[in-house]
């Protein structure tokens, strides 16, 4: 079966149960980006592009840096939450299988490019390794450590046990909230510091027969699944994606032409290709963001001239305001007064 292009996107299943752990401001916020609009979330074929996810998680580690968020999210996430995804795991005749199942098709809501998974057993483990991609290392734990705790929700729920995994490796280090983490997976054995993040079971609980398990249900539920990925459709058009992809890139302060194709899955030859295809040039496309970026950072904040131009990429406080005159006819300093007389937050 032919699929879409869905690397660099996740299912808006996913992104809709991340927001709703957000605070009403934050939600409102993150509706303006042009494929987290309310409408948007609401369509269950709808592809949101990673970049925007990223921005969410963002959002949700914002307020308490190293956050274990992702395990107190899926503890109010009843199986339905993520779509057909959910019942592949509750539906096959036992958990291996159904766990199996759903790892190779963990595309139906995540991004196949960002999200790795692989499957190990060695007669008396059932392990999933997983590895996310390379954003800011509190987003990147906070991804680790709830993709370890939706296979262990799940689990419970296809079993209709509170079953225990037998060992949790994670890459980071250890959380203020250890405590609260060892509770919720219900074992002490949580190795910190480890060479790769990942959850094991007993062989003999991933046997068991499911007790919801229906005879060819599995089959026709990942049958469904695919037909779903088939229907689906990315919210974005290329350039779109592109450009949030470099305005995210601005934030973190690594807006090379490598780093964005990398992040986009593409050669940086390719990207300039394809930008030529769109009539821009890499070089145009990095001005218009760090324009963007720089009137923003002068509006809402009241950062120093010298630190807002090194993270929009200029060398100094002067060649700075040299862009905003150029831009905006005006110096930085009439920027932000005429932003205080408007009431600018």
């Amino acid at each position: 079966m032919q699929l879409p292009r869905i690397s660099g996107t996740v299912s808006a299943h996913l992104v809709r149960s991340l927001i709703g752990a957000t605070t009403s401001q934050t939600k409102n916020r993150l509706a303006r980006l042009p494929d987290l609009a309310t409408e948007v979330l609401e369509d269950d074929l709808a592809r949101i592009s990673t970049p925007s996810l990223i921005r969410v998680w963002e959002s949700l580690v914002l307020t308490e840096p190293r956050t274990t968020i992702g395990t107190l999210i899926l503890e109010d996430a009843p199986i339905g939450t993520f779509g057909t995804w959910d019942y592949l795991i509750t539906s096959g005749p036992c958990l291996r299988e159904s766990l199996t199942q759903a790892v190779d098709l963990i595309s139906t809501i995540g991004d196949p490019a960002a999200e790795k998974l692989l499957v190990e057993e060695d007669g008396r483990n059932f392990t999933i390794r997983h590895a996310t991609g390379t954003w800011g290392p509190d987003v990147v734990q906070a991804v680790d450590i709830f993709a370890l705790s939706l296979f262990l929700t799940r689990a419970r729920a296809a079993t209709d046990l509170h079953i225990s995994p037998s060992r949790v490796t994670i890459t980071h280090q250890a959380p203020p909230q250890v405590r609260q983490m060892a509770r919720f997976f219900g074992t002490d054995q949580i190795h910190f510091d480890a060479p790769y993040n990942s959850i094991s079971f007993r062989e003999d609980d991933v046997r068991k027969p499911l007790p919801k398990s229906q005879p060819g249900m599995d089959r026709i539920l990942a049958h469904h699944a695919k037909m779903l990925l088939a229907s689906s459709h990315s919210v974005l058009e290329w350039h779109d994606h592109f450009r949030i992809v470099l305005t995210n890139a601005f934030q973190q302060e690594t807006a090379t032409l490598e780093n964005v194709a990398a992040c986009l899955s593409v050669s940086p030859r390719t990207l300039q290709r394809r930008l030529a295809d769109h009539d821009t040039t890499w070089s145009a496309e990095v001005e218009a963001v760090r324009h963007e970026r720089t009137m923003e950072l002068l509006r809402t904040t009241d950062s120093p001239l010298t630190s807002i131009a090194r993270h929009v990429g200029y060398s100094d406080a002067r060649a700075l305001r040299r862009a905003v005159l150029r831009w905006e006819g005006k110096t930085p300093r009439d920027v932000r007064k005429a932003a205080a007389t408007r009431g600018a937050p």
